[in-house]
């Protein structure tokens, strides 16, 4: 069953593959433009750049589909210095059924120099046209009720809102005009109850999407709220699921959909590896050599560096470390020179003269390539 979730995937994968672009070079749609625009609400700052950096950051998650990019090497650069890589700007009222409610502002990063860059850095990017939709099935339960979130009931539950994250990120969901019958556990258990596969493909049907996502906020009074989810497949059965503690509900249901669109990227990187294998290449393991590594904690630091960027390492082995000399083997995702070039690109470090052999790197470090990264 899993295998049919990913062949359908892999279906609307290869009609992209078909136009002879790369994945990240999608046309130049309306949809694909804004891509690259991130809107913001504009407060009055001295300066229109105060919210570039959290706009940069939004548009870094929008296109890897990983939150936890925001933390690699590769990301940092581009927070650091957001604004060269910003085109335009433009502060434009915000309206709500025709009620001015305030400014926005809109950032528009220049596009084709940011595929540039991610091309020439290795970092994928997840294609709009592979983004599965999902239906989302939200519902709170509180003093003993229990209030299905739809576009109506969330006229006055504002407290609940949550579609504004997944439409800043560019995840495609839908809620159902209807009122659905697909149970969450109550309040005392520890496991959400997972309803029977027929349950959820006859609400799929009904919908027309690839996936569901059930939720449930429990609001606790006094204590901290606790959010429960399970996602389920075209097929009807749970995939992943989560739970979830914390006092806001909008923050619970960020992080939600952040897992949901870290496991959709993860399936993203197996259609390309069954890709790769369908095309008979081998993607061999490299084995890694770094010199003047002083200490542990700068092994680990350097572990870390290897894991940042899941789309080019799959998996980071310690093989051996001795007299300032650490070995890994490196399992990749992508072929031997883009690896190569990926751990060439790093600041403070050098790949050693006379190394030719494929599947083999070494290279030496500098002191200052540890200073920025030590607490």
């Amino acid at each position: 069953m899993r295998n049919f979730c990913l062949l359908t995937l892999f279906g609307l994968l290869s009609l992209t593959l078909s136009t002879q672009a790369s994945l990240a070079l999608e046309s130049k749609t309306e949809q694909v433009e804004s891509f690259f625009k991130v809107t913001l609400p504009y407060k009055g700052e001295p300066s229109i750049h105060q919210s570039l950096g959290d706009a940069m950051a939004i548009l870094l998650v929008r296109l890897t589909g990983q939150k936890q990019f925001l933390t690699s090497r590769v990301a940092q650069a581009y927070l650091k210095n957001p604004k060269a890589w910003l085109k335009t700007y433009n502060i434009v009222p915000r309206t709500e059924e025709g009620v001015l409610m305030g400014r926005n502002i809109v950032y528009t990063f220049l596009e084709d120099k940011l595929r540039q860059e991610f091309h020439q850095r290795f970092v994928p990017i997840w294609p709009l046209s592979i983004r599965p939709e999902t239906l989302v099935l939200g519902s709170l339960h509180q003093g003993g009720t229990v209030t299905q979130l739809t576009d109506e009931t969330l006229q006055y539950r504002v407290d609940a809102e949550f579609r504004a994250y997944p439409k800043k990120i560019k995840l495609p969901i839908a809620l159902p005009s209807y009122q659905w019958d697909v149970p969450m556990p109550s309040e005392t258990d520890s496991e959400p109850f997972s309803p029977t596969a027929s349950t959820v493909l006859k609400v799929l049907a009904k919908s027309n999407q690839h996936y569901l996502l059930r939720f449930q906020v429990q609001m606790r009074g006094g204590q901290k709220n606790r959010l429960i989810w399970v996602l389920y497949h075209s097929e009807g059965v749970q995939v992943v699921s989560g739970e979830l503690i914390g006092g806001n509900v909008t923050t619970l249901t960020e992080q939600m959909f952040d897992d949901v669109m870290t496991y959709y990227v993860q399936n993203y990187v197996q259609i390309k590896e069954q890709i790769t294998d369908h095309d008979n290449v081998s993607l061999q393991p490299i084995l890694l050599t770094v010199h003047d590594v002083m200490n542990v904690k700068q092994m680990a630091q350097f572990e870390s560096l290897l894991k940042s960027n899941p789309d080019t390492v799959r998996s980071v082995a310690l093989v051996s470390m001795q007299a300032g000399r650490v070995q890994y083997r490196i399992t990749p995702q992508m072929n031997y020179q883009a690896v190569l070039n990926w751990i060439e690109g790093w600041p403070e470090s050098a790949l050693i003269e006379g190394v030719s052999a494929d599947n083999v790197i070494e290279i030496n470090v500098t002191p200052n390539f540890f200073s920025d990264k030590t607490e």
